[in-house]
C-alpha cells in the first residue's frame, strides 16, 4: 500500500486561501439576500445619486442642494420612510451628478441594477489595470481577482449601499499606474476626476507635493479648474459656493445622513466615537490634532531619496493615511485600500524576503475578515475600532519607507 505524499506548504495556503475567500463570498451573498427588500425600497445611499439624476432629468440643476427637493424625489420614488426626518441628501460635487443622468430615466429598482452592474465591471477594470502593473498578480485571471475584491466587506459594502467608491478606487489605481510610469501630469489627471470624494483625493495629492513629486498639481489643477466649470453650468454658481457648507452640515447631523460616529472608521471616529465628554468639543479636537499629527508623520517619513523608486509604498502611505484622516469615512470608503493592499502584497512578495511580509502585511488581517467587520458593525455598533490596525499599518509602511531611504534603489 502506498503511503500518500503530504500536500505541500505553498498548495495547502493557496487552498487555505480559496476556501477563506469562498466562505466570506458566502457570508457576503447571505447578508445580501437578506437586504434586498430594503435595497428595492429605497434604504440604500444609491438614492441620493438616483435623486441627483431625476433632479437634472426636470432641469431642476440649480436647486440641486435645496433638500425640500430632494425629499419631494426620494418620496415619489421610495414613499416616505419613517425612520428618515428628511431626504437622503446628495452632497457630492455637482459635476457628478451628470454621472446619474442616464439612470434616472430606468425605474429604481433597474437603475440599482445597472449601477452595480457597472461598479463590477469597473472593478474588473481595476484588476485589470493591477494585473499588467504588479508582478504578484499575473497569474492570476482578472475574474478570480474580481472575485477576491468581492470578499473584502467594504467592496460589498459599496455594492450594497449603491455607492461610488470603487469609481474612486478605479482614478487611483489609474493614478499609479501613471505615476509608476513617470507621466505625473497624468496621475494628477486622475485624481482630479477623483475629486467627488475629494476628502480623499486632496490629501494624497498633498503628501505628493510634499516629497518632491510636483507635476501632478499641474494635472490635477487644470481638470479641478474643468470640473468647477461644468458644476457651475450644472448647478448654478450660488449652489456651487452654496455646496461646502451644505455638506459640512449633513456630515454632523445624523436627522440630515450624517453616520454615527461610532461607524466611521478613521480618527474623526475614533476620537470621537465614545459616551461624553468624548463626544462633545473634547473629542473633535482630539480627533483634529490626531489627523494633522498623522499627516505630517506621514509626510516626514515618506520623503526618499529622488532616485530612489518607492512609489508602491508611498502610494500606499497615502492611501491609508488619507482615509484616517478624512472627516468623513464610511466603510465602503475603505474599498481604497484594495490598491494598498495588492501593491503593498507585490512589494513583500517580489522583493522583500519571508521575514518581511508579516511587517507590512500583518495589520492588514483584520481588514479581510468578514465576520470581524459584522462584529463591529452589526453588533458591537463600533467599527472606529478598525482604525487601530489601520493605525498600525501606517507606522509600518512608514518605518519600511525609511529603512529604504538609506538603501539603494532595486533593479
Amino acid at each position: 500500500m502506498v503511503a500518500s505524499k503530504p500536500m505541500s506548504r505553498p498548495r495547502f495556503r493557496t487552498l487555505l486561501a480559496g476556501f477563506s475567500v469562498a466562505a466570506m463570498l458566502w457570508l457576503n451573498l447571505l447578508f445580501f439576500f437578506g437586504y434586498r427588500s430594503g435595497m428595492k425600497r429605497g434604504y440604500t445611499d444609491f438614492s441620493v445619486y438616483y435623486t441627483a439624476g431625476t433632479i437634472l432629468r426636470e432641469g431642476l440643476g440649480h436647486q440641486l442642494y435645496d433638500t425640500r427637493v430632494q425629499l419631494r424625489v426620494q418620496e415619489g420614488f421610495a414613499g416616505r420612510l419613517p425612520f428618515r426626518h428628511g431626504p437622503l441628501p446628495f452632497i457630492h460635487p455637482p459635476f457628478e451628478a451628470l454621472i446619474c443622468l442616464p439612470l434616472s430615466y430606468l425605474s429604481y429598482s433597474n437603475a440599482f441594477l445597472a449601477w452595480d452592474a457597472a461598479s463590477v465591471l469597473v472593478l474588473l477594470g481595476v484588476a485589470i489595470i493591477l494585473r499588467r502593473s504588479v508582478d504578484v498578480l499575473r497569474a492570476i485571471p482578472e475574474w478570480l481577482l474580481v472575485l477576491a475584491s468581492l470578499a473584502f466587506f467594504p467592496i460589498f459594502m459599496c455594492l450594497l449601499q449603491g455607492q461610488d467608491s470603487i469609481l474612486l478606487l478605479l482614478m487611483c489605481t489609474l493614478a499609479f499606474r501613471a505615476m509608476k510610469r513617470n507621466t505625473d501630469v497624468l496621475a494628477g489627471c486622475w485624481l482630479a476626476l477623483g475629486s467627488f470624494k475629494f476628502q480623499f483625493t486632496l490629501p494624497i495629492l498633498l503628501l505628493f507635493l510634499i516629497w518632491n513629486r510636483r507635476r501632478p498639481a499641474f494635472g490635477f489643477a487644470g481638470v479641478a479648474l474643468v470640473l468647477a466649470l461644468v458644476s457651475a453650468g450644472v448647478a448654478g454658481m450660488n449652489s456651487l459656493v452654496e455646496y461646502p457648507g451644505f455638506a459640512l452640515r449633513v456630515v454632523d447631523q445624523q436627522l440630515l445622513g450624517g453616520v454615527p460616529l461610532s461607524l466611521l472608521p478613521n480618527l474623526h471616529g475614533l476620537a470621537m466615537g465614545w459616551p461624553k465628554p468624548l463626544s462633545g468639543p473634547l473629542g473633535a479636537a482630539l480627533g483634529a490634532i490626531s489627523s494633522v499629527a498623522l499627516f505630517a508623520f506621514a509626510a516626514i517619513k515618506g520623503r526618499t531619496p529622488e532616485k530612489t523608486d518607492n512609489v508602491e509604498l508611498q502610494f500606499s502611505l497615502a492611501v491609508v493615511v488619507s482615509v484616517l484622516i478624512a472627516w468623513q469615512t464610511n466603510i465602503h470608503d475603505l474599498s481604497l485600500l484594495v490598491l494598498a493592499l495588492v501593491l503593498l502584497a507585490d512589494y513583500c512578495l517580489c522583493r522583500r524576503g519571508l521575514g518581511w511580509r508579516s511587517a507590512l502585511l500583518l495589520p492588514a488581517l483584520p481588514l479581510l475578515v468578514g465576520p470581524l467587520w459584522m462584529l463591529l458593525w452589526l453588533w458591537m455598533a463600533q467599527v472606529n475600532l478598525i482604525t487601530i490596525p489601520l493605525l498600525w499599518w501606517v507606522w509600518e509602511i512608514a518605518r519600511e519607507l525609511s529603512g529604504r531611504s538609506t538603501t539603494p534603489a532595486f533593479a
